[in-house]
């Protein structure tokens, strides 16, 4: 059988994005061509015999956008793809109108469409008429999809039950253990460093992260505390919020790092003791997997996670560190101090984290799965 072409689609995804390069294109490639093409980035290589062509030349126009999909698709000729979202969706489904009558379309869904970002900063009325119209386009182009991958369970509820008699599969958001460096976590005696990765916002939970830090230095004013905080400001706003938090976190070490290259990402957590997510509990939000929760285990870190629904489903986070309220920062702290005046419990803690990410979530058990679900899809 002729060698079958692979392509991913995504108008908001890097193409060197942790799930769709290093492990679903990496995995792919030991069986398929695979490109993947982004209008993200300016980049046209081959690495890993994965090709990789991205234009981000007209970022904000659909148009050309569309274009640029529809005219690398022609390019390369692939006979399944798998997108990230609606608008790659419709480039290939014009591709296969106009070209490839038998090319299989797969959804990989790891967002909610529309979500609350889409409508930001839109005044209510108009809240109302983009989140319809994002609706529809959504329910279109998954009618017209062959098949769904989902990141996680609740993100994978509505299109199961409008769509499921479509194939589909369960892939999460599990590391592949060859990229986490790993070095076994140990707790200075006087001092402790907390750690937050990510987008840099308040509905994050970067104000719950300086709280329960301001907290800790007040009630253990002997420990120094250090904050490593690796991420990036959305907005201006953020920005503006974000540098007030440092100005006024007395006494407390900041460490602060931009984005990081996925493959020296763990790297970068080595002298952090514990990490963090305390973003704000909404709808949304207790219904998203925050996803580095599996790296951070891997990595043999200690967490401290808000009470998401999804997280709960999935892993349990109080076997290696803590559900919370995010806005309890006194209760937090408390958790904190109980791992500096007890450090074989956090050594504990350590250890069952990284057994868990070795032994239960890690990308060597999904991959079989996966690559046998996309060869399905083979005409």
């Amino acid at each position: 059988m002729e060698i079958c072409t692979v392509a991913f689609l995504t108008s908001t995804h890097s193409p060197f994005d942790d799930r769709i390069f290093y492990h679903q294109a990496k995995s792919l490639a030991k069986t398929f061509k695979v490109v993947i093409i982004s209008s993200t980035e300016n980049i046209r290589t081959t690495i890993d015999d994965i090709a990789v062509v991205s234009d981000n030349n007209h970022a904000s126009d659909k148009k050309r956008k569309f274009e640029f999909f529809k005219q690398s698709l022609l390019k390369f000729n692939p006979e399944l793809i798998i997108c990230s979202e609606p608008l790659p969706i419709i480039a290939a489904l014009k591709y296969k109108k106009t070209v490839q009558q038998k090319v299989k379309i797969i959804y990989d869904v790891t967002e909610w469409y529309p979500s609350k970002k889409n409508l930001e900063g839109l005044p209510f009325y108009k809240q109302i008429f983009t989140f319809l119209k994002l609706l529809i386009v959504n329910l279109y182009t998954s009618s017209c999809c062959d098949g769904f991958i989902f990141g996680e369970h609740y993100k994978s509820l509505p299109y199961r039950f409008l769509f499921g008699y479509k194939k589909w599969s369960l892939v999460s958001y599990y590391p592949d253990l060859k990229s986490i460096n790993y070095q076994e976590s140990k707790l200075n005696p006087g001092k402790i460093c907390l750690g937050y990765t990510g987008k840099i916002s308040v509905e994050k939970g970067i104000r719950n992260f300086f709280a329960v830090a301001t907290a800790l230095k007040r009630k253990s004013p002997e420990t120094v505390v250090k904050l490593k905080i690796i991420g990036w400001c959305l907005s201006e706003t953020e920005k503006n919020t974000f540098d007030k938090l440092c100005l006024q976190a007395e006494d407390i070490e900041i460490e602060i790092l931009g984005k990081q290259d996925f493959e020296t990402f763990s790297d970068q957590l080595h002298d952090v003791d514990i990490l963090f997510d305390l973003r704000k509990l909404d709808f949304e939000n207790n219904r998203c997997l925050a996803i580095k929760v599996f790296y951070y285990a891997a990595c043999g870190k200690p967490v401290v996670y808000t009470q998401l629904k999804a997280i709960k489903r999935e892993i349990d986070v109080n076997k290696f560190g803590y559900f919370v309220d995010p806005t309890d920062s006194e209760m937090i702290s408390d958790y904190i101090t109980n791992y500096i005046e007890h450090p074989d419990l956090y050594q504990q803690h350590s250890q069952v984290a990284r057994k868990l990410g070795e032994e239960k979530y890690h990308w060597g058990i999904i991959e079989p799965r996966f690559v046998d679900f996309i060869s399905k899809f083979q005409s």
